[in-house]
């Protein structure tokens, strides 16, 4: 009897482990583009930063930018004279950030040096964390496609991964505005040099 009933188990599990989709990690391809200023004071930097930086859909401009952009791929099977499921669920992202760079001249004073150094890691920190916004975001996608229970065919359930990847697209575009608003663009974790 035992031995029936580890069997029925072992085999409920494999059941269960062959039908599981497999969920793999965002594929992430960072690129980083670096603009280069010169200056030998505070105020041609100033200058030179609002010059080069990057201008948003208002007009704002900032002294880096990160940019990202998700795509997804979901591979789904109808099972014979069964139901529609999810095989696989990937996620690609490509991150691209923009950022200011200074080499400072043999002439420029240690103490511009040193607070051109201390805004440049505080303006990676805040891009850094633009880029943490999107690999959550590529992470969640897989996770919850990969909830998703199976349809009676595939064009309904392509249609509810598709409709669970844009939503959640739009909550995580919607968390890199509050974290932009949060930090002040930077500012609230020291990357402001003016």
């Amino acid at each position: 009897m035992i031995r029936v009933r580890t069997a029925c188990c072992a085999a409920a599990l494999f059941a269960l482990c062959a039908a599981a989709a497999e969920l793999e990690a965002p594929e992430v391809h960072d690129t980083v583009e670096y603009r280069d200023i010169a200056g030998n004071d505070q105020d041609a930097l100033v200058a030179a930063l609002k010059r080069t930086g990057s201008t948003n859909a208002n007009g704002d401009r900032f002294a880096a930018d990160t940019r990202w952009q998700l795509r997804w791929n979901f591979r789904v099977e109808q099972q014979p004279g069964a139901s529609c499921r999810l095989l696989s669920a990937r996620t690609d992202l490509d991150v691209h950030m923009t950022l200011p760079r200074w080499i400072p001249p043999k002439n420029a004073s240690p103490v511009l040096v040193k607070r051109w150094n201390m805004f440049a890691d505080a303006l990676r920190k805040h891009e850094d964390g633009h880029r943490d916004i999107a690999i959550e975001a590529a992470r969640v996608v897989t996770d919850r496609a990969g909830a998703a229970q199976p349809e009676n065919d595939c064009k309904t359930l392509k249609q509810r991964l598709q409709r669970i990847a844009d939503e959640t697209l739009r909550e995580y575009r919607d968390k890199e505005s509050s974290y932009d608003v949060t930090t002040l663009h930077g500012q609230a974790q020291g990357a402001s040099f003016q």
